[in-house]
């Protein structure tokens, strides 16, 4: 079945690999797994038609597309098992769709079968795109009153500006002190990211538990904020969309 743009959106990146033998699909759709992108691109030739066909009976689940320049090559990638177009045809989504666009690992590893390297290659451009960072840190408190004596400190020691924002009091952006016990047995860390959605989709393809009951939306329902479900060096993590 076609994907639609709303199934791709948060698979985050969109190799584009032009292969030499169809059977080769079937490694290079692990490496890309391993990657932590579940989809590629392929060009319109008769080679990725006998590629597609061969995927849908061994890796079903795996999302295969195909760049195509006209309505018949895109009726004949999709009766083959294309899941999702590009380029010309009714249906083609845009390369927008995927945050970090269209990446094309090196031709050289693609002919030498070097799937270790472009599982490399992929990732390193996947986190690229998502640009993991650290945000600020959370101080964990037993009440207002002792949150605000800590954030209090940070100001009168590193003239960290306080600020109340609710649920806790800021020093600067960078410290959080919650003003009752929060997440995490020594507090928590913020990673900011570009993109929330992808991520969290991201870290869940990497074998990474979230703590969905956490989860917090942009008014357009877009991810914001998830915690993940296990402790880091005692520290609860939640990636927060920039």
């Amino acid at each position: 079945m076609n994907q639609t743009p709303e199934g791709l959106k948060n698979i985050g990146l969109l190799p584009s690999v032009t292969l030499e033998n169809a059977a080769d699909i079937l490694p290079l759709a692990d490496a890309l797994l391993k990657a932590g992108v579940p989809c590629v691109e392929l060009p319109y030739l008769s080679m990725s038609l006998d590629a597609l066909k061969l995927l849908t009976e061994k890796k079903p689940e795996f999302c295969a597309g195909v760049r195509v320049s006209s309505e018949q090559e895109e009726e004949l990638a999709l009766a083959a098992g294309a899941k999702f177009i590009t380029g010309g045809g009714k249906s083609a989504v845009s390369e927008d769709v995927f945050g970090g666009g269209r990446f094309v690992p090196s031709a050289q590893a693609v002919r030498a079968k070097n799937w270790a390297e472009i599982t490399r290659q992929v990732n390193r451009a996947l986190l690229a795109f998502l640009d993991f960072n650290l945000r600020h840190v959370g101080i964990n408190s037993k009440d207002e009153s002792e949150s605000l004596d800590t954030v209090s400190s940070f100001e009168r020691i590193f003239g960290f500006p306080k600020e109340d924002r609710g649920g806790a009091y800021f020093a600067g952006d960078i410290i959080e002190v919650m003003k009752k016990p929060f997440y995490g047995r020594h507090g928590h860390i913020a990673v900011s990211t570009a993109d929330a959605g992808c991520a969290a989709r991201y870290l869940q393809a990497c074998g990474v538990k979230l703590n969905w009951p956490s989860a917090g939306y942009n008014p357009d329902g877009r991810l914001r904020v998830v915690y993940l479900q296990d402790e880091i060096g005692g520290f609860a993590v939640h990636i927060l969309q920039k």
